[in-house]
């Protein structure tokens, strides 16, 4: 779907999948992460972060069925669930950023990270380095401050 361009279905294909694998507690293979997480990223740096979250959210709002049947269409809300909004961090950080930042302020490194959160040590360094950014500081030290200080920690 991805290399077909149709990156907001893959999004929610991709949210869809998740959901199913978290219910289950079954990761990402190792052998095909690599692969999924440049095609999520590409995805993600085409539709932008806001396009692509929702994408997503709404995938993982969906049954596998109601993912597959929604080719090409925008996500919508569903009259009978209740649609919460979304939780909001300090300085723009994103969810996955946040999961990052706690485990970063908890003493983990990159590869303890990485492995909790089935994500290359690769794919860590990025997020950590655009906590960094968003956080305007340099530091791990600095990082947990800052977590423990707006109480991500």
């Amino acid at each position: 779907v991805a290399a077909l361009r149709q990156l907001a279905w893959a999004a929610q294909l991709w949210g869809a999948s998740e959901a199913v694998r978290d219910a289950l507690g079954i990761p990402i293979f190792l052998v095909e992460r690599a692969d999924y997480e440049r095609a999520v990223s590409a995805a993600r740096a085409h539709l932008g972060e806001r396009a692509f979250a929702t994408a997503w959210a709404h995938g993982r709002s969906l049954t596998p069925e109601q993912a597959l049947a929604a080719r090409g269409q925008k996500p919508a809300p569903t009259p009978t669930k209740i649609v919460t909004s979304p939780t909001t961090y300090p300085a723009g950080l994103t969810a996955r950023e946040v999961e990052v930042l706690r485990l970063l302020a908890s003493g983990m490194t990159d590869i303890q990270i990485a492995t909790k959160l089935i994500l290359s040590p690769r794919t860590v360094h990025a997020h950590i380095s655009s906590i960094y950014s968003k956080l305007g500081i340099t530091s791990r030290s600095a990082a947990t401050r800052y977590a423990i200080e707006h109480n991500l920690a």
